[in-house]
């Protein structure tokens, strides 16, 4: 090759070491002052006793509650998850089961197990103004007055979510995702900063802390190879993983950002999320074909509120207020990364205005730079510095020093913080962990940087692809996890 063009190659390359390093150390130096804050709230809160919901239960104080539960094809299922809903300890809620064009046995198992009744006539349209799927039939329980239950043309989960909205008669919904498990006490901890907000403030969104639930494996009986073998052992590997990740994000993401009172978080969870009914209306209700139902919802909300000039609070729970089933296969997980990924990019370019505009406050300025630099585009800035790792030490085109610093500083952003993470986690944290458990979680925690995160990022810039159109999307029906 022309000396010229060695030069010039070797020039870019220097260029684009120096870009990495600068991203690198500043990520560093946001997530570390994040999990330091994270760090100082939950020391505070380490030695308190837990909050009390008594109050919650009083019918005058608590506000009413309606669960949304968009369900399609879950005959096996359907009842378990009512009976949970059901048992829920709260004072007013009602559970809104809407039937998504099931093509199985879902609707005959609801109505034999719960005695059904025909209610069209006499049921309150709030009157969103939004086209939905057409309503075949709405029933309530004769043994239950508050299982409400819609049988609908297919429309897909956002259409469900409408439909719920528009029937759904108390100030407060909250949907709910597949394959949630809510805790007894969940609507008591997330609605309590409902009532515990000052005079003037108004939460229009709140969420909590998710509990991971291992993936089941299920061995067939006459089968005696290692197939089944190899796939629990990397089902239980997948779910390490991902618990540690999930740590790792609720430290930065939720408590670390609160903690400097940058409450306007972009997400609520997918799988469990409460929003005040008539702000929801306001803004138009769910995108019908937008899968990334509450982070889109959530910045819309945001928008809308500074547009009117009123002070609306987005309350992240530190508490778990309900589990999930995770991905337990590489193909289930990455599919899942590739949906979150085509969602958040889709969902910050369709708010792309806000982006830096001191206007929407806290919004605009710190949580979507913090969403677009950190989340969307730190799988393709951390594998481009693999990449160059790889050609400084193959070509000779840098300094091997500099190599050196690039991988300490990968292995501080990606293992390091994770590691310190989990510790920070179990030191913290109300649940017992004997010692193997911690250095389990360490062991894995550091091994993250050099193949669970690349191969990951592969994932979500796949799905980054996928929103900027070039790849093609197909819609589930369902998903495993948290999508």
């Amino acid at each position: 090759m022309d000396e010229r063009w060695i030069e010039m190659l070797r020039s870019f390359v220097l260029a684009c070491y120096e870009g990495i390093f600068i991203y690198l150390v500043l990520a560093i130096m946001m997530c570390s002052v994040l999990v330091v804050a994270a760090a100082r709230t939950l020391i505070r809160r380490r030695d308190l006793d837990p909050l009390h919901y008594h109050e919650m239960l009083d019918k005058e104080l608590a506000p009413a509650v309606s669960l949304l539960v968009p369900v399609r094809n879950n005959e096996d299922t359907i009842i378990h998850r009512i009976a949970i809903l059901l048992d829920i300890q709260y004072a007013i809620y009602e559970v809104i089961i809407i039937n998504d064009g099931s093509e199985d046995g879902t609707m005959r198992c609801l109505k034999e197990t719960y005695d059904l009744m025909p209610i069209q006539s006499k049921v309150h349209y709030s009157g969103l103004g939004q086209e939905t799927g057409q309503i075949q039939r709405i029933y309530q329980s004769r043994l239950h007055d508050r299982l409400i239950v819609i049988d609908k043309a297919y429309g897909g989960r956002m259409d469900s979510l409408n439909v719920g909205l528009n029937i759904s008669q108390y100030p407060y919904i909250a949907s709910v995702g597949p394959h949630t498990i809510l805790e007894r006490d969940a609507l008591m901890k997330i609605m309590k900063p409902v009532m515990d907000a000052l005079p003037g403030e108004e939460v229009v969104a709140c969420s909590g802390r998710v509990d991971l639930t291992a993936p089941n494996h299920t061995n067939h009986k006459n089968s005696a190879d290692s197939t089944d073998h190899r796939t629990e052992r990397m089902g239980r590997t997948l779910y390490v993983m991902q618990t540690i990740e999930y740590v790792r994000a609720f430290l930065i993401s939720g408590v670390g950002l609160v903690r400097y009172n940058i409450n306007v978080l972009l997400f609520t969870s997918e799988v469990f999320g409460v929003f005040k009914k008539n702000r929801v209306m306001e803004v138009g209700g769910y995108k019908r074909h937008h899968q990334a139902a509450h982070m889109e919802l959530v910045m819309r909300l945001q928008k809308h509120m500074k547009q009117i000039r009123e002070r609306g609070r987005i309350i992240y729970i530190p508490d778990p207020i309900c589990r999930v089933e995770i991905p337990g296969t590489w193909r289930q997980l990455c599919r899942q990364r590739i949906g979150w990924h085509s969602q958040l990019a889709s969902s910050l370019w369709a708010q792309r205005g806000m982006i830096f505009n001191p206007a929407y406050g806290w919004m605009g300025m710190v949580s979507i730079p913090y969403f677009i630099f950190i989340e969307l585009l730190g799988p393709v800035l951390e594998l481009g510095a693999i990449l160059l790792f790889i050609a400084g030490i193959g070509l000779q085109l840098v300094d091997m020093n500099l190599c050196i610093i690039l991988a300490l500083l990968l292995t501080l952003y990606g293992s390091l913080l994770s590691a310190g993470a989990v510790m920070l986690e179990a030191w913290c944290s109300r649940k017992s962990h004997t010692s193997r458990e911690v250095t389990h979680l360490l062991v894995y925690a550091c091994s993250e940087t050099f193949w669970f995160r690349p191969l990951n990022n592969l994932s979500r810039i796949y799905g980054m692809l996928q929103a900027m159109g070039l790849r093609k999307e197909e819609e589930k029906n369902s998903s495993n996890g948290l999508g």
